[in-house]
């Protein structure tokens, strides 16, 4: 009876157990001049403020969540509407940013932790 009882809370125990995932967005400045990048991390409640220096990639906005939600890796649960890259030229990102396809994937899933990185690339022509 101990075993059974043992076996049970085990089985409890382990099908409880949920995956962390983590998510990190780059933006890789491949362009010739410093960019800028403002806007807000609105899954954390934080402002991004951040310059990137031509052939430089900065990580611009990370979550983490224990579960299997998804929903959070489009750009735009991530950005909104309203983040703004500009050149020191002062022109705006003419690339859109919201487009998960627009940005390169690299997934690492593993059996309790997925890593997931997306890498925005930005070259003089996206101005």
């Amino acid at each position: 009876m101990r075993q059974v009882s043992i076996l049970i809370f085990a089985l409890f125990f382990l099908s409880s157990c949920e995956k962390e995932t983590f998510v990190d967005y780059y933006i890789d400045n491949q362009s010739s001049s410093v960019i800028s990048v403002d806007g807000t991390n609105i899954i954390a409640s934080s402002d991004i403020d951040k310059t990137i220096n031509p052939n430089e990639k900065k990580d611009v906005a990370v979550w983490s969540k224990r579960g299997k939600q998804t929903d959070f890796f489009e750009p735009t649960s991530m950005f909104g509407n309203d983040l703004i890259i500009t050149n020191a030229s002062g022109d705006t990102l003419a690339k859109d940013y919201k487009l998960l396809s627009n940005w390169t994937s690299d997934v690492d899933d593993q059996r309790t932790v997925a890593n997931h990185e997306y890498i925005l690339v930005i070259t003089d022509a996206d101005f």
